[in-house]
Order: C-alpha cells, then sequence, then structure tokens
C-alpha cells in the first residue's frame, strides 16, 4: 500500500514527472493506492500543498488501520510536548567543538555534511560591480591546497553558512540560554543517529546548525506552540497553526517575510524551550550551492566563487540579508605583503583567525564535450555567468596547449554595462585571445524596452547562428540562471528549431528533447 507526494516546480516542462512516474509504476506492480497522488509546487507554497495533504491523508490512514481512534487522534490542533528522542547534556571541562569521532553509521545522512565539510579559507574577497549599484556581487577565491578536496571545471562548491553574531546573543538571550554553555546531544535510544557534531557550545550550536533566518512551516510553529508562556501568545500561536489558520499564517509570517528568529524575540517574547527541544525541533541549517567560477587545469589549488550577496526589503521596511551570502560578504581576508599578514599586533591587539568557511564540492551537470573541437553555446545572465567564466579558462588552457578548440559563443545579460558588468575585463581578455569566439550582450536598463538573453538570441542573425551550431556542427548548449530566464531561453530554442529546422511543434519539441538526452543542452537553474 502506497501514497507519494511528489514535489517540482510548476514552471519545469516536466512538472513532478518523477513522482507521477512512480506512482503510475507502483500501480502496475500490484501496489494498492490508499490516497490520491499529491503535487507540490515549489513555485508557490509548497509546504501548504504538503501540509494539506498530510492533513487529508491522516484520517484516511488512521480509519485503515486504527479504526477506533478517538477523535483526539484525528484532530491535528490538539497542543502537547512534543516527545523527542535525544537528551542535551551539558559537558564540564570540554573546550567548545571539542574533537570527538563519529562513524558513518552513526550521522545523520541528511546532516552528513555537518561532520565531513572542510575548512577553506578565503584568499581572495573583492567587489564585481561598480560603486553605481547600491547591491552588491562578490568573487571569492577559496584555499584547497592542503584542504583535502579537489573540483572538476564548473562543478559545485557547497557552503555551509553560519548565522550573524548579534542574532545569535539575542536569540540565546530571549530563550535564557548560556551562549558558553558546552552540551553533547545524546540519544535516549541506540539506532538513532546524530544530528550534529557535538560537543559544542550554545553559540556554535545556534550559529552553525540552526536556521533560525529561514520562514518556518506552520508544522514547526505547531511543535513550538506548548512552549509560549504568556497565554495571549500561545493563543496567537496556535490559531496560526490550527487546521483554518493557513491564510492567517501567509498573511501574517509568509508574506510579511518572519523568521524563525523575529517570532521568538520580537513577536511572542514569552517561550521557554528546553535545549534539547530546541536543537531537535528547530530546521537545520542548509548548505548552499554555487557553481564554481573557476577552471580546475588553471587554479588547481582554488575555488573561484561568484556570490550575489542578498538583500531584500520586507513588507514591514525591514531588511532581510541572505544567509549565506551575508555571511561570505564578511569574510574578508587580511592584506599582506611579500606573503606575510600586515595586520599582526596593530595597536597591541592580537591579529584575527583568517577568514574561512566550510565546504564540500559536488559533480554539476556541466562538462565540456570530450572532443574540443565541438562548439559551445553558454547563455549565463548575471550569476549565470560562473560556469561560462569556468568554462571559457578550461578552453583557454586547452587553447594554449595546442589543441584545436571549437567556437564558444557566450550571451550575457546585466542591467547596464557600467553598473553590473560581471567580469567585462576578463571577457574581453577571451575575445582577444581567441577563446571566446562571439559576447553577445543584453543590458536590460540602457534601453526603453527591457532586453535580455532571450531576446538576444531570438534576433534572426543570432538564430541563424544558434541553428548552425546546434544542428551542423553539434554544439552544446549551456544554460545557468534563473528558472524563468530558463524557460524563456528554451522557448526561444524551440522556436529556432522550429522555424529554421522547418519542423512543427512536436516535431521541435523531439528534437530539443533529443539534445538534452544526449548532454547536449545543459541546464543548471534556480527559482
Amino acid at each position: 500500500v502506497v501514497s507519494l507526494l511528489a514535489t517540482n516546480t510548476a514552471r519545469l516542462q516536466h512538472y513532478n514527472a518523477i513522482g507521477k512516474l512512480t506512482d503510475e509504476s507502483l500501480e502496475k506492480l500490484g501496489a494498492k493506492r490508499i490516497f490520491v497522488l499529491g503535487l507540490g509546487d515549489d513555485d508557490k507554497a509548497l509546504d501548504e500543498d504538503f501540509e494539506k495533504w498530510r492533513e487529508e491523508l491522516w484520517p484516511e490512514l488512521l480509519r485503515r488501520f486504527n479504526p477506533n481512534a478517538t477523535s483526539e487522534e484525528l484532530s491535528s490542533d490538539a497542543i502537547e510536548v512534543p516527545k523527542i528522542a535525544y537528551d542535551a547534556i551539558p559537558v564540564t571541562g570540554a573546550t567548545d567543538q571539542a574533537q570527538r569521532s563519529f562513524s558513518s553509521a552513526d550521522i545523520n545522512g541528511s546532516t552528513k555534511h555537518y561532520f565531513s565539510a572542510v575548512d577553506a579559507k578565503i584568499l581572495v574577497n573583492r567587489e564585481l560591480r561598480t560603486t553605481k549599484d547600491p547591491g552588491s556581487t562578490r568573487h571569492i577565491e577559496l584555499d584547497i591546497h592542503d584542504a583535502g578536496v579537489e573540483y572538476k571545471t564548473a562543478d559545485n562548491c557547497a557552503v555551509l553558512p553560519e548565522n550573524d553574531d548579534a542574532s545569535v546573543d539575542k536569540l540565546a538571550n530571549a530563550l535564557g540560554y548560556d551562549p558558553d554553555l558546552v552540551f553533547t546531544m545524546e540519544p535516549k535510544e541506540s539506532g538513532k543517529k546524530h544530528l550534529f557534531p557535538t560537543p559544542c557550545s550554545v553559540r556554535v550550536a545556534l550559529k552553525s546548525f540552526c536556521d533560525i533566518h529561514g520562514i518556518p512551516r506552520r508544522a514547526t510553529l505547531k511543535e513550538l506552540v506548548p512552549f509560549v508562556k504568556n497565554p495571549e501568545h500561545r493563543q496567537s500561536l496556535a490559531a496560526l497553526t490550527a487546521k483554518d489558520g493557513r491564510q492567517r499564517y501567509t498573511d501574517t509570517i509568509e508574506d510579511q517575510g518572519r523568521s524563525l528568529f523575529d517570532i521568538i524575540v520580537d513577536i511572542y517574547p514569552s517561550f521557554q524551550i528546553p535545549l534539547a527541544h530546541f536543537m531537535v525541533l528547530v530546521p537545520r541549517l542548509q548548505p548552499r550551492y554555487y557553481t564554481i567560477s573557476s577552471s580546475s587545469t588553471v587554479h588547481p589549488k582554488r575555488i573561484h566563487l561568484t556570490v550575489s550577496v542578498i538583500e531584500q526589503t520586507k513588507l514591514d521596511g525591514s531588511l532581510f540579508n541572505g544567509v549565506c551570502s551575508t555571511f561570505l560578504q564578511s569574510l574578508e581576508p587580511p592584506f599582506t605583503k611579500g606573503g606575510k599578514r600586515t595586520d599582526e599586533g596593530h595597536n597591541g591587539l592580537k591579529r584575527q583567525a583568517w577568514p574561512s568557511c566550510r565546504v564540500f564540492v559536488r559533480d554539476s551537470s556541466f562538462r565540456l564535450p570530450e572532443d574540443p573541437r565541438t562548439p559551445i553555446l553558454l547563455i549565463g545572465p548575471g550569476t549565470g555567468i560562473a560556469p561560462m567564466r569556468a568554462l571559457l579558462q578550461e578552453r583557454d588552457a586547452q587553447r594554449q596547449q595546442g589543441l584545436d578548440v571549437g567556437a564558444s559563443i557566450l550571451y550575457f545579460g546585466c542591467k547596464k554595462r557600467d553598473v553590473d558588468f560581471l567580469y567585462e575585463d576578463e571577457l574581453e581578455a577571451f575575445r582577444r585571445s581567441g577563446a571566446l569566439t562571439a559576447l553577445h550582450l543584453a543590458f536590460s536598463r540602457e534601453t526603453k524596452e527591457k532586453v535580455y538573453v532571450q531576446h538576444v538570441m531570438a534576433r534572426p542573425d543570432n538564430a541563424k547562428e544558434i541553428w548552425q551550431l546546434v544542428n551542423v556542427q553539434n554544439a552544446h548548449i549551456y544554460v545557468c540562471g534563473g528558472t524563468s530566464m530558463g524557460a524563456d531561453v528554451a522557448k526561444v530554442l524551440h522556436d529556432v528549431v522550429k522555424n529554421l529546422g522547418g519542423m512543427d511543434a512536436s516535431l521541435a519539441t523531439a528534437y530539443v528533447d533529443k539534445l538534452k538526452a544526449g548532454g547536449r543542452y545543459v541546464q543548471e537553474l534556480w527559482a
């Protein structure tokens, strides 16, 4: 017996295709569906889709497997202290983050990166935009020469973010925790996995392992209701998490961009949560993935990242700062001269530790064609330039090695040439050297009508060039950026195939699908 919830974004061509295929295949194999297939849309309210599906599923499960269930069991609005499987035990005499070995069998799979990520020093952290732009995009270089990490060109680098010190101190104070208390999280039963490395201090746990600045799910808030001591606060929070409270939650929390930190410190400042419950119930702080913007051939001992620093104004006028991008922005390396630091002993103060972050690497779908003579078509506006820069570095290295290298065509877009044209000097150098055959630019704020990369691609001469490259020269296509841009680029490519290839819509779709299946049309997109 099965019931599935599939999640995906409706903007993608194959919306929840894997979930639907799994559901159909299990039925063909004889599985009995006990509840309808749920479909979650990541472009909308995925958590709400899940909660709605779960709330409708639960009575069906009770009806089938516990027909004598009481009304309290059937109700999802009961308020009770949740049971947890861990104890938080203070440790005396231990240093913060004392060394402790964990076997892989004892580590929670969803948080194994906490145990396996490595420290990488920040060697370079510089601004890529001009002073005319109030925003920020950082070029960051990580030192991996002795970190035990290797990468391939345009792989993904995961960064483990850290919450800012001010928020951590305020939250600890609001909850009555001693931030310097060293503790260990121990499972109450054998077989339970460790959530994150301990012993560590409360400060380290709040800083490195707890997602305090994300918008909490209603399910998380519901588990925290029993720990609100002020009756009015408790009643208000319970109303947000009740069955009929979805819209109140949306209006009060989601649309306002209110985080768990806001809820505990500002909105309902009467929480009293035992440390163990907080560490178990609060969501884990997740790694952020960045496509590496360097070639491993050219820079084998460094990882380059291109990071857009997120800063958004919320409805109440306050600012939301992206946790990971703000963290990375703050990691300014010290000045050096002749290979030595120049900040030692200033004003009689001990120099600060060299800034670093915890990282790991995972494979990317971006790989150059095996035959370097094969042309490549690169579409990467904004920070989508990251893997394209890496691929161009690799192509330039191949050219310098004497290889016969095919054409490299880049479509890049930003707001204005003199504002946020990322890596302009490098791209011009690639063009002069021959590594970059053609550079097509879209500056969306320099004309009355906004022009994006997809508009430039659709111009007749460029469309003909694309069709010639793809259909005759077997070019590989790489797209990196937002899902909306990716969908628009896909439509332009479909139209190019349809119009210049003399195909109907279905044949053009099949042609593009064949490019994808053959690894010749690769996309890395984000919402």
